[in-house]
């Protein structure tokens, strides 16, 4: 999905409406972490109790909701409804998630171009570790609900980011790189991932990477 500094504006939002502060993500360093862990850095720094959490998640998600709506630029990226839609078709294959948002955050973003009842399970950024840890969570949980057990070899990664490629990786699975985000195609290339696309728009070719290797 694109969406842009959506998540950003919510959060910085929420902190002006709750505790008057402006621009709270200045507060945090931003890239590769999970939600949770910047979360936290924020209210170190500004000295906000951890206590409040809840009433910060709960707002987040409020305007987050409102802004996603007024973004004209949100959208799916080309290719990804139609490989959710094929990989239904196939018994053998599950969709899960694995990011570094918070749950409730991730939710609202895929709710807003229907795409929640593609993903039943995942690992969320809720959790202060790593987003591999996401990750391994994401599976354990597809495992527990559908009664199956993956081998390390079966199992891919999507993402657009080094840090998609670093999760494979420590979990010793496979990475399927693509290069619709912010990290370019060469970027991407020097971390060696097991596979490498330019966009997702010719989707069959990601169907057949998976369906061949498998």
């Amino acid at each position: 999905m694109h969406c842009g500094g959506c998540g950003r504006e919510a959060l910085n939002e929420t902190f002006k409406e709750l505790f008057d502060i402006d621009n709270a993500f200045e507060y945090a360093k931003i890239g590769g972490a999970m939600d949770a862990t910047l979360l936290n850095e924020i209210l170190k720094k500004s000295g906000i109790s951890q206590d409040k959490k809840k009433d910060i998640l709960n707002k987040y998600g409020e305007k987050l909701i409102k802004i996603l709506k007024e973004y004209e630029q949100n959208r799916i990226l080309p290719g990804i409804k139609e490989i959710l839609e094929e990989t239904q078709r196939h018994n053998h294959i599950y969709n899960t998630i694995a990011t570094s948002n918070f749950e409730i955050g991730a939710r609202i973003k895929l709710d807003s171009h229907g795409l929640n009842p593609y993903f039943v399970t995942g690992g969320f950024g809720d959790i202060e570790k790593e987003k591999w840890h996401a990750a391994q969570k994401a599976i354990e949980e597809t495992e527990n609900l559908f009664n199956v057990r993956f081998k390390k070899h079966n199992i891919y990664i999507i993402g657009d980011t080094w840090y998609d490629i670093e999760c494979a990786n420590k979990l010793g699975i496979k990475s399927i790189a693509v290069a619709t985000g912010w990290v370019s195609y060469e970027e991407l290339k020097s971390y060696h991932p097991d596979f490498i696309y330019k966009e997702l728009r010719h989707d069959h070719l990601i169907l057949e990477t998976v369906l061949n290797d498998i």
